[in-house]
């Protein structure tokens, strides 16, 4: 196993745990460490892994936006392009964004999520990096979910309960808010249920890897109870929703259209984790109960809905329809537009996908489009189904956690703490890991049968 120890396993590892802890990455000094590490890791890739064509056109249109956000135009080009806020900036060569600084910010962290899903694919295309990387997501959400148990009646504003948070906001366990901690679990709990399949699959085989595989399946499974335990516990209603959801949508990449597809073994297990997490979150379900009761009031800020900051964001775009105020200006533009809010700073928008589009425009759409297309076309569920067991129930997971975030983010931002940030860049890399294969990872040598 000592060869498996590469630097850039070893660094990654170190990245994501150590945001992870470090209060979900969100302070100062945890953020600089993070971008040292992400250089490291793309000075030591040997070659750049492939990359689906869809993405490699986001690249690009991502590469173009943030320029043109950034070099100062005269004022005729800022009154073309953004029409709505040009009148309320200072004349002469002025950049497009509102904020310079925070879209360089926002550049700076999109490219340490680069780097982290490139070393994610680097993993993911070889045979012992793909358990690898599914191992290290489980243990880092695993993790967070005794940490976050650990700290829940006690300090939960403090880091490893050591020093005080520093990045502000009402804390949960190691996260800002108990949907950021909801998030992390949503982004954890699929590679936990991949490595538990994937181990079910192995006991079945005679001979040594039998022992490996029970193990696997203990630890594994103790994951999944803790971590879904943690986020019931957390009372975050569109945690526990999405994840199920997702879960629900995503259960036919799971397993195949066969005649013997163990659907008791499935539900028992199902049965045995769910079982396993009530059990643990017991107390605090009547607490989610009541949350739930209130999901149609759509509580927003300050007697504020979630649609009235949507309207607000929408209001925004329109000022700059084609290339935003700037990717991550948005706290610095909204208050043209956002409802009162007293003396309460508004700097999300509670929708990462509408605020894309107040940040970058259409531009910043289109971005968006091609990556969720490229994602399609590489999650299809035929395609998933022509691959062995290891890369289809990894890809499965993919699509499981990424599905989650897609609903979760559309009422909330917790893609903003960066360690769920970066974990949904190790998924993408990890597609693209897969992808690159090619025929390595399909119609592979399947010592079960092929049977689900």
């Amino acid at each position: 196993m000592i060869h498996t120890l590469r630097l850039h396993r070893v660094l990654l590892a170190v990245v994501l745990v150590g945001n992870m802890l470090a209060f979900g990455g969100v302070d100062a000094v945890t953020r600089a460490v993070t971008a040292i590490l992400a250089v490291i890791l793309v000075v030591d890739l040997r070659r750049l892994p492939g990359v689906p064509r869809l993405h490699r056109a986001a690249t690009v249109a991502l590469a173009i936006l943030v320029p043109v956000q950034l070099i100062p135009w005269p004022a005729v080009v800022r009154n073309l392009l953004e029409p709505g806020l040009a009148p309320f900036l200072p004349g002469g060569l002025q950049p497009l964004t509102v904020a310079p600084w925070a879209t360089l910010e926002a550049a700076a962290t999109l490219a340490v999520a680069g780097a982290v899903a490139l070393t994610a694919a680097r993993m993911a295309s070889t045979r012992t990096g793909l358990p690898a990387l599914l191992l290290l997501l489980g243990v880092t959400g695993a993790l967070a979910a005794m940490l976050g148990l650990v700290t829940e009646p006690g300090l939960p504003a403090r880091v490893l309960m050591i020093r005080d948070n520093t990045g502000g906001g009402s804390p949960y366990g190691p996260f800002v808010n108990r949907n950021h901690f909801a998030l992390a679990m949503e982004l954890t709990v699929p590679a936990l249920l991949a490595v538990l399949a994937a181990a079910a699959r192995h006991i079945r085989i005679p001979g040594e890897g039998r022992r490996a595989a029970t193990v696997a399946i203990l630890a594994a499974g103790s994951g999944t109870v803790i971590a879904v335990a943690a986020l019931l516990r957390s009372g975050s209603r569109g945690g526990a929703l999405f994840l199920a959801a997702a879960l629900t949508v995503t259960l036919p990449l799971w397993v195949r259209r066969r005649r013997r597809t163990p659907w008791r073994r499935v539900a028992i297990l199902a049965a045995v984790i769910g079982v396993g997490a009530v059990a643990l979150a017991w107390y605090q379900l009547p607490a989610l109960g009541d949350r739930f009761q209130e999901l149609i009031a759509l509580e927003g800020v300050d007697g504020n809905t979630r649609l009235d900051l949507w309207d607000g964001a929408v209001h925004l775009w329109h000022r700059s329809p084609v290339v935003g105020c700037g990717l991550g200006a948005f706290p610095f533009a909204n208050g043209l537009d956002k409802p009162p809010t007293a003396q309460l700073v508004l700097r999300h928008v509670h929708n990462d996908w509408l605020e894309l589009l107040a940040d970058g425009g259409l531009l910043g759409g289109l971005v968006l489009l091609l990556l969720v297309g490229g994602l399609a076309t590489a999650l299809w569920p035929g395609r998933l189904r022509e691959r062995r067991f290891e890369h289809r129930y990894a890809l499965a997971a993919a699509a499981a956690a990424l599905v989650a975030v897609g609903l979760h983010e559309a009422v909330g931002f917790g893609l903003r703490t960066p360690i769920n940030g970066l974990l949904a860049a190790v998924w993408l890399g990890l597609v693209w890991g897969i992808a690159a294969g090619g025929t390595a990872a399909r119609h592979g040598a399947d010592p079960t049968g092929g049977r689900s």
